[in-house]
């Protein structure tokens, strides 16, 4: 991997000797989302990661998909446990005695590597208490279906599919019918996933993953030869250095040698995640310039289940969508078929890998969260330890929640009892088990109240942005990953303009 590596990566040293007009922190889809769209705009962009380059794309769109034994490998490589807690416990959090929960990934496309791909939208109502509407950004989400090759029901916001459903077997539609049948709004998922069949010398790219997007644009290289973007891997940023209203440098680890540099840029961009950029900024002292930074963190609400179906479907393929409903703030995936299994969040694959008699649905529920002020991001004061990983999240569930996470509870019951299965098991999870964290750095229509602005930037700091989901007031039951990206082309698009008319 070594020599690879050698092919893009550039020696902090050779970044910091050509300033860049803008440094992103983080290589998941919100850094190279911005990243790309910047160097389109005719900016230098240089982006610093903190793990390491360990695969070129996506797990599921090559061979080692079907490496059971090995995905978890992999995952173990650039992967580290973290600490969600409630209020109770935040004091043993903070000393370091608490045992961790989550998982969190490091490595050059982070998460994107392993990701599940379903990329629903958020609903209209979803976006009320954001500073902008759902119709000003519905332009964004059709750009960003467009960049990750989204394919499925509701892609392009049209009711026909722009592109073939991934999954479309017998199965799936004995399924879906059953769910209809019982006046569940059930249907194929929208997934980014590229389903376009290979013609013209074009070929379909599968799952997308900002790593295999990075290494396609032609501008990357090394600073060293000049180009217009270029990459760091494993390189930490572990402080913003600041002089009053502005960023004068990104303060770096090598991490191959522990080396210490300070990297200069005209602006500074954070998209490391909520978790990460909430962690950079109070490791750099920003909740003195504004004591909104590190509140209002948040994560889906999740619960999971295995349904049993009284006889196999007879295919080893299906997936149901069941979409929320303003009354119903939570939406359900189903994938099968297979033995009795529990979802493992190591292998991202194991949708793809059913089984013809297999009689299993593996079974999600995620459902909408509005994190409270209460709910923070906090650093712990264990010495020694990594700076990237000396932190901890307080999030206690609201009243709110817990009668949502009920209702999601007794509408598994519902969705079995509606294609005649059973509810094997069922798990309510804890705050950060989803992985779809957000907040932190709440973005807001002014600086009463709000960390950053609609369009990322701080208010306080003239040449600091974010990019990811940590400006989030809230978020709606749909995952992640497809809002991330369009932020990333809003907020990015808005920084271009900024810039330019700044020069």
């Amino acid at each position: 991997m070594d020599s690879l590596t050698r092919l893009f990566h550039s020696p902090p040293a050779s970044v910091a000797a050509a300033p860049p007009d803008c440094l992103v922190i983080g290589s998941g889809t919100a850094g190279v989302t911005a990243a790309l769209a910047l160097v389109a705009e005719g900016y230098r962009v240089a982006i610093i990661e903190a793990g390491p380059f360990v695969l070129a794309e996506h797990v599921g769109s090559g061979p080692f998909a079907k490496q059971h034994a090995v995905v978890p490998e992999l995952h173990d490589l650039v992967r580290h446990r973290t600490v969600w807690t409630d209020e109770a416990h935040a004091g043993d959090a903070a000393a370091g005695t608490l045992e961790t929960n989550n998982n969190a990934w490091l490595a050059v496309g982070g998460r994107t590597l392993f990701w599940g791909g379903c990329t629903p939208r958020f609903l209209d109502s979803d976006f009320a208490d954001w500073p902008h509407d759902a119709a000003s950004f519905r332009p964004w989400y059709e750009r960003a279906e467009a960049l990750i090759g989204a394919s499925g029901a509701g892609v392009g916001g049209a009711e026909a599919d722009t592109a073939p459903d991934f999954i479309g077997s017998s199965a799936q539609t004995r399924l879906l019918a059953r769910l209809i049948a019982a006046g569940l709004p059930a249907g194929a998922p929208p997934l980014g996933l590229d389903t376009r069949p290979v013609r013209n010398g074009s070929m379909s790219r599968g799952f997308d993953s900002s790593v295999a997007r990075l290494l396609r644009c032609p501008s990357l290289g090394r600073a060293s030869d000049g180009a217009a973007l270029t990459i760091s891997t494993e390189c930490a940023a572990i402080a913003l250095r600041r002089d009053g209203a502005r960023i004068v440098s990104v303060r770096v680890q090598d991490r191959r040698d522990g080396a210490i540099r300070d990297i200069a840029a005209r602006h500074v961009v954070l998209a490391g995640g909520a978790v990460q950029s909430t962690r950079l900024c109070l490791a750099s002292g920003l909740e003195q310039v504004d004591p909104l930074v590190g509140r209002y963190v948040g994560d889906h609400l999740f619960v999971q289940a295995v349904l049993r179906l009284p006889e196999p479907l007879g295919h080893h393929a299906a997936y149901a969508f069941i979409p929320p409903l303003p009354e119903r703030p939570f939406h359900v995936q189903m994938q099968g078929m297979f033995g009795e299994t529990w979802y493992n969040p190591l292998d991202a694959t194991m949708w793809l890998d059913g089984e013809r008699d297999g009689r299993y649905l593996l079974y999600y529920c995620f459902g909408i969260s509005k994190a409270p002020h209460a709910a923070h991001l906090a650093l712990s004061d264990v010495a020694g330890a990594d700076p990237l990983h000396r932190y901890y999240v307080v999030a206690d569930r609201t009243p709110e929640d817990l009668a949502t996470l009920d209702a999601m509870e007794q509408f598994t019951g519902q969705v079995a009892s509606a294609i005649g299965a059973e509810v094997f098991r069922m798990q309510r999870h804890h705050a950060g088990a989803a992985l779809h964290e957000f907040g932190g750095l709440r973005m807001g229509a002014s600086a009463e109240g709000s960390v950053t602005d609609p369009n990322g930037r701080f208010w306080r700091i003239d040449n600091l942005s974010c990019m990811d989901a940590a400006t989030w007031p809230s978020q709606g039951s749909a995952n992640s990953y497809l809002t991330i990206t369009a932020t990333a082309l809003r907020n990015a698009a808005a920084l271009a303009g900024a810039l330019r008319d700044a020069a």
